[in-house]
């Protein structure tokens, strides 16, 4: 998210895709400042081995 409004505080609510209970994430350029519940667990659809290969990177370098 952080590409499309840099330095701005973005909030995405949702709800988990296998039990139906709201999630909530406050982030501000790629930092996550607050996720609720605190037990949530992201996926991020990317292969390991691209990140092995350098093509991408798991967060700040």
């Amino acid at each position: 998210m952080r590409w499309l409004f840099p330095e701005t505080l973005v909030r995405i609510d949702t709800r988990c895709l296998d039990c139906g209970e709201p999630i909530s994430v406050l982030m501000r350029d790629g930092e996550i400042l607050e996720v609720n519940p605190a037990t949530t667990v992201g996926h991020l659809n990317i292969g390991f081995a691209t990140v092995l290969k350098g093509e991408a990177t798991w967060g700040k370098a």
